[in-house]
């Protein structure tokens, strides 16, 4: 995993085609033709598995940016020591607001899936953003959050599997 700051995350995003706001940051807004947006789960024993329901949903990638565009919004909620010291076990000691982008690449699926669990559980905001460009997710601290497909066949594989979860989710019209 690499850590990027706002301004390499911004460029990273204009190489893949990303459309950025004002701020140079991602558009909360899901361009895709297909979008869910779903409800955290109720209950905390099934934040880690809707966690892999994410990562999985954005595949397939060779790489991911995770970008946190907010943090700080629950501050009881953070565990700083915990991201920290997974943040150092890659050789990075900067604060998050230094570097706040977080690149998996492909073999780092556990890495992505750890990110997006820490970022629900911390009540961060976050982009998910793949290099390939089949879906796109956006995790919001106000505990939902949407994925946006081009394919209908992630879609439906996305939505079957929420459905089976009794997750509560809403498909978004475009």
């Amino acid at each position: 995993m690499r850590f990027l700051d706002e301004h390499e995350c911004a460029e990273w995003c204009e190489r893949v085609k990303v459309v950025l706001d004002d701020r140079r940051r991602p558009t909360q807004q899901l361009p895709q033709p297909h979008r869910l947006r779903c409800e955290f789960p109720a209950s905390f024993t099934q934040l880690l598995w809707f966690s892999r329901a994410i990562e999985s949903a954005l595949q397939p990638r060779e790489t991911c940016l995770l970008w946190v565009t907010g943090w700080g919004i629950f501050p009881s909620n953070e565990n700083q020591h915990l991201y920290y010291r997974l943040r150092q076990s890659y050789g990075d000691f900067r604060l998050l607001q230094e570097a706040p982008g977080h690149l998996c690449l492909d073999f780092e699926r556990p890495d992505a899936v750890t990110l997006i669990h820490l970022s629900i559980l911390f009540g961060w905001d976050v982009h998910l953003i793949p290099t390939v460009g089949y879906g796109r997710a956006f995790v919001s601290h106000d505990e939902w959050m949407e994925l946006g497909f081009d394919a209908t066949a992630e879609f439906d594989e996305t939505r079957a599997a929420f459905e089976k979860a009794k997750l509560q989710f809403s498909v978004v019209a475009v």
